[in-house]
């Protein structure tokens, strides 16, 4: 086995929430070196909010993972200063407060450059670092509204329904690690190697969500079509839906396509579908899809989801139940793949999360360390990397600097 894959790499964590952490935590997960940069006192925003235990953010307990943590102000010009000795020794760098506040600290990116010229410096906001929008504040909601999701996104008769999780802010953090090694690659191996100079990513909550909006886009610059909200159906698709079974439990069988429909109709003991000429393709379903999805939802009433569960395998049809999070922890296929890890907290002991992921096969991913106490790392990173002194360390914190 090789070793992790991005051992040696160093960043820095001055972000909160979850846009420039995350990217963090995801590089932490396969070896990279992260130093989290916390408000001495209180710490980073992920530890006072819930859900707790005696306290303590499980929340936290999960995204703050593989880090080291510092305490550093950086409303103060001497934890500015500070920023800067540590930014000298760092391969890269994540924030996403409102722009303009490392400008307004001194620390924008023509400054950080003079400090390391290598530096990478990923900044994360709602609307972008450019453009009319770019000082306004906002959150996920913000992202989710204006990429275009919340429209598509519940049923046309009713209000708009935002996604379960903030996933403008999660989907940045992935474009986020992406990006940095993107800009890292082409800084040490790609067309930059020679140069070796870092570069500045500008990612947006909205814009994150607008790239993975399919066709949306081109669909209406081509056909004028303005997608609107569907539920758990498609215009161009059915039988489709999450249906309701015998024990109160939701599935989903996902066979509208003609080459699986004939499995369905089997599966269901109604082939006779097939021959009528309503549901005889997947355009004559479509255009007849509350009858053809009454049909399968009067059919999943009558069974429970484990039956509906062992026929779709017989019939070779693909099947989704609808997992709380009680079925994801008991699921044999997702202990057999190690999907979740026990991690040692430091406040709390075993803690069971979420996996490292993805997998590779040579060089996979670690969790080395549990979420670590607000300035646990403050001795190691300042006296063993910056050099000070014990007892410029220990005015540094009887100021509040650190």
């Amino acid at each position: 086995m090789a070793g992790l894959p991005l051992e040696g790499l160093r960043i820095i964590d001055i972000g909160t929430r979850i846009g420039a952490p995350f990217a963090a935590t995801l590089l932490g997960d396969f070896g990279a070196e992260i130093i989290k940069v916390e408000q001495p006192g209180r710490g980073d925003f992920m530890r006072t909010i819930g859900p707790f235990e005696d306290g303590y953010s499980l929340w936290w307990a999960v995204e703050g993972r593989n880090k080291k943590s510092i305490t550093c102000d950086l409303r103060r010009p001497e934890g500015r200063e500070l920023l800067k000795k540590l930014v000298v020794h760092a391969d890269a760098m994540v924030e996403n407060f409102k722009p303009g506040t490392l400008e307004k600290w001194g620390l924008g990116p023509d400054v950080l450059e003079e400090v390391n010229p290598r530096l990478v410096l990923s900044r994360v906001s709602v609307y972008g670092q450019t453009g009319p929008y770019a000082p306004r504040p906002g959150l996920d909601r913000n992202g989710i509204a204006m990429g275009g999701l919340l429209h598509v996104t519940g049923y046309k008769d009713r209000p708009p329904v935002r996604p379960g999780i903030i996933i403008s802010d999660y989907l940045t953090g992935l474009f986020n690690a992406f990006s940095l090694l993107i800009a890292l690659y082409h800084r040490d191996a790609g067309a930059g190697r020679e140069e070796g100079r870092g570069q500045v990513v500008d990612l947006a909550l909205y814009a994150s969500v607008l790239r993975i909006m399919e066709h949306t886009v081109a669909a209406y610059d081509r056909l004028g079509v303005v997608r609107g909200r569907e539920g758990n159906r498609l215009r161009n698709s059915a039988p489709l839906d999450n249906w309701e079974t015998e024990d109160g439990e939701y599935v989903s069988l996902i066979a509208a396509g003609d080459g699986l429909f004939p499995k369905l109709a089997g599966l269901i003991g109604r082939k006779d579908l097939l021959d009528d000429e309503r549901f005889s393709t997947l355009r004559a379903r479509a255009e007849n899809s509350d009858e053809i999805n009454q049909i399968v939802a009067d059919w999943c009433a009558t069974k429970t989801s484990g039956e509906i569960e062992a026929l779709a395998i017989e019939h070779d049809v693909p099947f989704a139940r609808t997992m709380s999070v009680a079925d994801i922890c008991a699921d044999p296929h997702i202990e057999a793949r190690g999907d979740l890890e026990t991690v040692d907290d430091p406040e709390l002991g075993p803690v069971r999360m979420q996996g490292v992921y993805p997998r590779l096969s040579r060089t996979p991913g670690e969790i080395r360390s549990g979420a670590p106490r607000l300035g646990e790392h403050n001795r190691e990173v300042y006296e063993g990397l910056l050099g000070l002194s014990a007892d410029e360390i220990a005015r540094l914190e009887a100021a509040n600097v650190i």
